[in-house]
């Protein structure tokens, strides 16, 4: 009676980490636009310049009622996917479940603010970490980059 017993208790053991081995997987998908299926919590930091004058990220951009439309935005926290909070131009990429490339693209975060490239020139000279870059609203931010754009008109 005990050897059942305890075939029972293993398989239910066996079951109970197979079950938590699988919650605890991230989601596998074989779609090239999704970088996270558990979301992800990044920063990037913005600096502006036009015509060599700096021009302040605001703080608090996708953080209210007012960006309920922004991608990502959660109404639990009332935060868009990328927000600020200081005025140092600190972005946060902040995404539950699933994040796509579109999610995190200088482009987006631009648009979230309620602005394009075009509102500060007509020309830009762009550096992602020291190196320069041509992707413009294209380019999709990673953790800790330091993007510094330069307009010109």
């Amino acid at each position: 009676m005990k050897k059942p017993m305890l075939l029972a208790a293993g398989a239910a053991i066996v079951v109970v980490i197979a079950a938590i081995y699988w919650m605890a997987s991230p989601p596998r998908t074989t779609d090239p636009n999704v970088i996270a299926t558990n979301g992800l919590h990044w920063h990037a930091k913005i600096e502006v310049y036009v015509n060599g004058v700096p021009q302040p990220v605001p703080p608090n951009i996708g953080i209210g009622a007012a960006y309920a439309q922004a991608p990502g935005f959660d109404s639990r926290n009332g935060m868009a996917g990328m927000h600020t909070h200081d005025p140092e131009g600190t972005v946060h990429l902040e995404g539950a479940g699933t994040v796509t490339r579109d999610d995190i693209t200088l482009g987006t975060f631009f648009r979230t603010w309620g602005k394009t490239f075009d509102d500060f020139g007509t020309r830009l000279n762009m550096n992602v970490n020291g190196i320069e870059n041509n992707e413009g609203e294209a380019y999709e931010m990673q953790d800790g980059d330091q993007i510094i754009l330069s307009f010109f008109p």
